[in-house]
Order: C-alpha cells, then sequence, then structure tokens
C-alpha cells in the first residue's frame, strides 16, 4: 500500500461505483466509507445492527480522535433487498479523513465484515 499519511483529495465529488454494464451505485461527495445494509431479517447477510456497529466503530475509533464530526448518508444499491450507509464528513475534513480510512481499513481487514472505502483511490502523486 502506498504512503498515504500526507495525502492530498483532489476533489470530493460524487462518485458512481459501476458493478457491471447493468449496475452500481451513486457515493456521496464526501464520504469517507461506507457499508451494505440488508435489514434486520433473521437470514440478513449484513444486518442492519452489526452494520451500525461498524460504522459506529470506525467513527469513534478515527473520526472522533481527530475531531472530526460526521453524518450517516443512506443511498440505494443495485440490489432492491440492500441499501447502502455512508458516514460523510464536510469538505474541509474530507482530506484528513479520507488518509485516516484508508490506513484503519488496511490495518483492520480482519476484523470487520461489512465497512468499506467510499471509493476513495490514492493516484500515482500519492493523491486520493
Amino acid at each position: 500500500m502506498k504512503n498515504i499519511t500526507a495525502v492530498k483529495i483532489t476533489a470530493p465529488v460524487r462518485r458512481y461505483n459501476r458493478i457491471d454494464g447493468w449496475r452500481g451505485y451513486s457515493v456521496p461527495a464526501c464520504a469517507i466509507v461506507g457499508a451494505s445494509d440488508t435489514g434486520s431479517s433473521y437470514d440478513s447477510p449484513c444486518p442492519s445492527k452489526d452494520v451500525v456497529k461498524e460504522l459506529a466503530r470506525f467513527g469513534h475509533e478515527v473520526l472522533h480522535p481527530l475531531g472530526i464530526k460526521y453524518r450517516t448518508r443512506y443511498g440505494n444499491s443495485s440490489n432492491v433487498f440492500c441499501a447502502k450507509k455512508w458516514l460523510v464528513v464536510k469538505k474541509e475534513f474530507f482530506n484528513t479523513a479520507a488518509c485516516a480510512a484508508l490506513k484503519w481499513l488496511e490495518e483492520h481487514r480482519s476484523d470487520t465484515h461489512f465497512i468499506h472505502d467510499a471509493n476513495l483511490e490514492v493516484n500515482d502523486h500519492g493523491n486520493v
């Protein structure tokens, strides 16, 4: 993984995650992380309560210590049984939060199940 400690975000713009030629979903402009939520049914692969816990964990372990406030935004996915939940920050904190998110997600791959980055990409210049 590239060094992302001093990443400069080029533009926190709305993004589109294209799954294939038919499917995809929009990512809010200042979203840092997200997760799929398939409701609270007993057989739900992404249960709401677990998704909320994981997103809250990220907020408490990453954003709160940095003094960054966030909101939860909701969106659609290409699956009618699945919604997307996003943690969104103010534009002026996007760079700091994005760098911290990529680092935290890399460190916690083995102990998280639902959370993922919000289509954040580091380019060849070290920018997200």
